[in-house]
């Protein structure tokens, strides 16, 4: 692997999903010192124990997205800050009328409002030259039944970026990333006992034009690019992986 981070101060939300690991040990074999965040304690207490054996420069630090309190402490950091992910995200599947307020509070507080307060956060910490990535889905572009309070939360998160990356610029660029339905955990966990797991994990599929699911691992080269060097004259741009979902 080259070493086009090191030297650089990498900050990931939900390090301890499934694109959140991945991340983190990207941007590791890159030579960057890595923060992940996330409520996971345990997840992330591993994630470190296996970085210090592998000499990687890996801290975990407990974090609440939604909780503007345990947000604010990451304000009070002073030490810069060259790359932000914010990868932290719930998912959520219900007709609007069976949607509670309480859920629909809680993946808009988790997926969006995060978003905002850990760049609210972090921004003054940003370098000359930083960049930040939002993790929406491409359901924040193309809605369908039973996605409401997830696809108005991604959705909110592509205007977000959008306004960040006007403010922020010149000095730190913004962009989202809105990957497709892919195999890992959370829609494994979101449909566990579902009649129609199979059935909606194949349409998911079949919404591709390539007609699969995508992995975690196809997100993580186009979210290292936009942190590096080679994207500078990127920012407020929406990019889909998603096998086409989008584009028809």
């Amino acid at each position: 692997m080259s070493e086009r981070f090191r030297n650089k101060v990498v900050l990931v939300t939900g390090a301890a999903g499934d694109l959140g690991r991945l991340l983190c040990a990207a941007f590791l074999d890159e030579g960057a010192s890595v923060v992940g965040l996330d409520v996971d304690v345990a997840q992330g207490e591993q994630m470190r124990s296996d970085a210090l054996a592998a000499d990687r420069d890996f801290t975990f630090r407990a974090l609440d997205v939604a909780d503007p309190q345990s947000v604010a402490a990451l304000g009070r950091d002073g030490s810069p800050v060259d790359v932000l992910v914010n990868a932290a995200g719930v998912i959520s599947y219900a007709p609007i009328g069976e949607t509670s307020v309480e859920e629909w509070d809680r993946v808009l507080g988790i997926n969006v409002r995060g978003a905002f307060l850990v760049t609210k956060a972090v921004g003054p910490r940003l370098r000359e030259g930083s960049s930040v990535i939002n993790v929406a889905s491409s359901a924040a572009l193309r809605a369908g039944a039973g996605w409401s309070a997830y696809s108005v939360s991604k959705a909110g998160m592509v205007a977000f970026t959008k306004v960040a990356a006007a403010e922020l610029a010149p000095r730190t660029r913004v962009n989202v990333v809105c990957p497709g339905a892919l195999d890992t955990q959370m829609p494994h966990r979101l449909l566990e006992g579902h009649p129609a797991k199979d059935t909606i994990l194949e349409s998911m599929a079949k919404a591709s034009m390539l007609g699969r699911l995508g992995e975690a691992q196809e997100v993580v080269p186009l979210c290292l690019f936009l942190a590096g060097a080679d994207a500078g004259l990127v920012t407020g741009a929406t990019i889909a992986v998603d096998g086409g979902m989008t584009a028809w």
